[in-house]
C-alpha cells in the first residue's frame, strides 16, 4: 500500500514542470570575504603569484591572469599572514601567520597546493614571548631561517624541526627581535628592532647561539631592511637613503628622506621602494626609478619575467603590469563585513520598535509604537524586562512572532503581544543542558532562518540552536571550522540564498545553510548538486519548497530511503538511507508535498559511485 501510494504521487504530479539546477555552493560550504585589496606580502612560485593581504591569500596565474582565493577551507590552518616564503628546489611555500602558526604548503607542478602540513610549536613552547610574529622567512640550503620577535629561528624544512635557535644575541646575551635578515659570504647580517645590525659567521666551527660570537655593526641610522647583492650587503635606512655595506664601513648610494624607504628584491637588480615609487640598483649603484599612481604605499613587491612588477599596496591591492600597463588584480572583491548591523532595530509584527540601548544610555531595551508616543524600557528588573545582562548585543524576530536577544550574560527572548500595555514583562530564558541557555556567557549576535531555527555568535564560537534554544543542532569553533576567529561580532542571515554571514575581528566569512525563503508556491523544485559525483561527502539540497513541506527520497522501485521537512523553503538529505548507510549509486526520485496536501511536485536525483 505505501509503495503504490508514493507511485500514485509520482503519477500525479509527473506532469509538472521540474528544473533540476545546480547551487553556487553547496550546503556546509565556506566562502571567505576579506579584503584582498590589503595587500601585504607577494612571492613568485612557477606560474603562479601568491598575495597575502591583511587576512587573505589567493594566487595569481602569470600567463592568463586567473585569480583563485585560499582560506581555511582549502587547508588552510589561519587566518593573517605576516610572511610567506618559497623554496624551489623542494615546490615549499611556507606560510606564517601572526599568532606564530607556519603552515607548510607544498605545490604541485601547476604550483597550486597539492598538501598542507601545520607546524604550531611556537605556541606549544614554553618561556616564549607573547608577540610570535615572524617578519622574515629567506631559504638557504633547504634550511628556513626566520626573523621573529624573539631572534632567528633555523628550521629544517624537510624533517620540521627546529635546527637551531639565536634568541639571546643581543648586547651581554639579551634576547631581541629581529625583523630582516640577509646572507653575504660567509655571513648571516640581521637588523633588530631597534634598527641596528648584528652580524655573525656561518662557518661550521661558529657557535651561532653564543652572543659573543655576534659582532654589532654600527649603522648610519635607523635600518628598516637589509639584502644581498653583487656578493655585497644594501641596507635600506629610514629617512636617509640606501647604502652598501663595504670594507667594514657604510656607503650611501642612494639618497631619499622617505620613512618609507625598504628594500624589497634582489636578483639581476636589486629593488626598493620609498612607498610610492620603486627604485632599481644595478651594478655599479646605478639608480633607475619606477613610478604610478597606483603606489600609495608597498609594503612589498618582486620583478618577475623581464619587465614584469608584482607590487603589494595596502591600499589598491596587488598591481602588476604583467599583462600590459599596471593595473590592480585580485579575486572579485564583495563586502568584507557587516555593515551597517541589521540587529540594533527591529520591527515585530505588530509594528512595534524594538531597540537595544547602548550602555552609556544605561543598557537594556526600548520598545515603542510607531509614532513614538508610547514608550517601555525593559531592564533587568524583575517584572520589567528580567533582562539577564543590561548589556544586549543584538536582536531578532523569527518566524513566530517572538524578540530573541543576546546579552552579556545569554540568550532568551520576548512574546511582544501587549508589551506596552502589560503591567509586567519578563524575558523568557530557554533552559539547555539544565541551566538557561548560554547562562553568564557573553553572546554576541543573534539571527533566525527561515526554517526557525537561531544562530548564536559568542566569543567562544558559533552554535545552531533549535527553534525553542533548548537543542543544540551544531556548532563551529576556529580550530574545527574555517571560522577566522572564535570571537563572533556580527551574524547576518540570507533568506534568499540560505547563507549566514558571519563576521570576525579577523575578517567576514559565510557559510551555505540548508536552510532558504520558502516560496509561496511550489512551483519549482531545484536539487543541488546533480548528479552526485564519486567522492562527495556534503548534503544534497532541495530548494524552491513552501514552509513545512514534505520531502520523500525513493529508489525506482519504490522503496522509501529518506523522509524530512523542510527548513524554511529547503530540505537537505546527507545521502544516507533511514538505516544510516549511504545510499547507492543510481537514480532516485524526490517527491515533494505542500504542508496543505494541495500542492505537489517530483523530480530526479543522480548518484554516481
Amino acid at each position: 500500500m505505501r509503495k503504490a501510494g508514493i507511485l500514485l504521487l509520482f503519477l500525479a504530479v509527473a506532469f509538472g514542470p521540474s528544473r533540476i539546477l545546480g547551487q553556487v555552493l553547496p550546503i556546509g560550504q565556506w566562502q571567505s570575504h576579506f579584503n584582498y585589496r590589503s595587500a601585504q606580502q607577494v612571492v613568485h612560485a612557477g606560474p603562479l603569484v601568491y598575495c597575502a593581504s591583511y587576512n587573505g591569500l589567493f594566487t595569481v596565474n602569470t600567463t592568463n591572469g586567473d585569480t583563485r582565493a585560499l582560506s581555511k577551507a582549502d587547508g588552510l590552518s589561519n587566518t593573517g599572514i605576516s610572511a610567506m616564503g618559497y623554496s624551489p628546489d623542494s615546490k615549499l611555500l611556507l606560510l606564517a601567520y601572526r599568532n606564530g602558526v607556519i603552515d607548510f604548503v607544498f605545490l604541485n607542478e601547476q604550483s597550486e597546493p597539492d598538501q598542507i602540513e601545520t607546524w604550531d610549536l611556537l605556541n606549544n613552547t614554553q618561556g616564549l614571548p607573547a608577540n610570535k610574529a615572524i617578519r622574515r622567512i629567506v631559504f638557504r640550503d633547504e634550511l628556513a631561517y626566520i626573523a621573529s620577535s624573539f631572534g632567528v629561528l633555523v628550521l629544517d624544512s624537510r624533517l620540521k624541526q627546529v635546527e637551531e635557535t639565536y634568541r639571546y644575541i643581543g648586547t651581554n646575551g639579551a634576547q631581541i627581535a629581529v625583523s630582516d635578515l640577509a646572507f653575504g659570504g660567509d655571513s648571516l647580517f640581521v637588523t633588530t628592532s631597534q634598527g641596528n645590525v648584528l652580524a655573525t659567521s656561518m662557518r661550521a666551527d661558529v657557535n651561532r647561539q653564543y652572543f659573543a660570537n655576534w659582532k654589532s655593526i654600527p649603522a648610519p641610522g635607523n635600518v628598516t631592511s637589509i639584502a644581498a647583492f653583487g656578493n655585497a650587503i644594501y641596507a635600506a635606512v629610514s629617512g636617509k637613503g640606501i647604502y652598501l655595506y663595504e670594507k667594514g664601513s657604510w656607503k650611501l648610494v642612494y639618497a631619499n628622506v622617505s620613512t618609507a624607504l625598504r628594500l624589497l628584491d634582489s636578483g639581476d637588480v636589486l629593488t626598493a621602494t620609498t612607498g610610492t615609487a620603486i627604485v632599481n640598483i644595478g651594478q655599479g649603484n646605478t639608480t633607475t626609478t619606477l613610478t604610478n599612481p597606483l603606489f600609495t604605499g608597498i609594503r612589498a613587491g618582486l620583478r618577475a619575467d623581464g619587465n614584469a612588477w608584482w607590487v603589494a599596496d595596502p591600499q589598491n591591492g596587488l598591481v602588476t603590469n604583467q599583462f600590459g600597463a599596471f593595473k590592480p588584480i585580485s579575486p572579485a572583491q564583495t563586502d568584507t563585513t557587516i555593515s551597517p548591523r541589521p540587529d540594533s532595530v527591529i520591527t515585530d509584527l505588530a509594528g512595534l520598535s524594538w531597540t537595544r540601548l547602548p550602555e552609556a544610555l544605561g543598557g537594556g531595551i526600548i520598545v515603542s509604537n510607531a509614532d513614538g508616543s508610547r514608550k517601555k524600557v525593559l531592564s533587568t528588573s524583575i517584572g520589567n524586562g528580567s533582562l539577564p545582562a543590561s548589556k544586549i548585543n543584538s536582536l531578532a524576530l523569527d518566524t513566530d512572532g517572538y524578540v530573541w536577544f543576546a546579552s552579556a550574560k545569554g540568550a532568551g527572548y520576548f512574546i511582544p503581544d501587549g508589551v506596552l500595555e502589560a503591567s509586567r514583562v519578563d524575558a523568557l530564558l530557554p533552559i539547555y543542558g539544565q541551566r538557561r541557555l548560554f547562562n553568564n556567557e557573553e553572546c554576541t549576535a543573534i539571527a533566525v532562518e527561515p526554517g526557525n531555527r537561531k544562530w548564536i555568535g559568542t566569543r567562544t564560537g558559533l552554535y545552531q540552536f533549535s527553534a525553542d534554544g533548548t537543542e543544540l543542532v551544531r556548532k563551529f569553533t576556529a580550530a574545527d571550522s574555517p571560522l577566522p576567529s572564535d570571537m563572533i561580532t556580527a551574524l547576518r542571515f540570507e533568506g534568499e540564498t540560505g547563507l549566514l554571514f558571519i563576521d570576525t575581528p579577523a575578517g567576514m566569512v559565510s557559510y551555505q545553510t540548508d536552510s532558504k525563503t520558502a516560496a509561496e508556491r511550489l512551483a519549482d523544485i531545484r536539487i543541488f548538486p546533480n548528479p552526485v559525483r564519486p567522492g562527495y561527502s556534503g548534503n544534497v539540497g532541495i530548494s524552491g519548497l513552501t514552509a513545512q513541506s514534505t520531502v520523500k527520497i525513493t529508489d525506482l522501485a519504490g522503496r522509501l530511503v529518506f523522509e524530512t521537512r523542510s527548513e524554511g523553503g529547503m530540505a537537505s538529505w546527507n545521502l544516507n538511507d533511514y538505516t544510516g548507510r549511504r545510499a547507492r549509486g543510481g537514480i532516485y526520485m524526490v517527491f515533494v508535498v505542500g504542508a496543505d496536501g494541495n500542492e505537489r511536485q517530483a523530480g530526479k536525483l543522480a548518484i554516481i559511485n
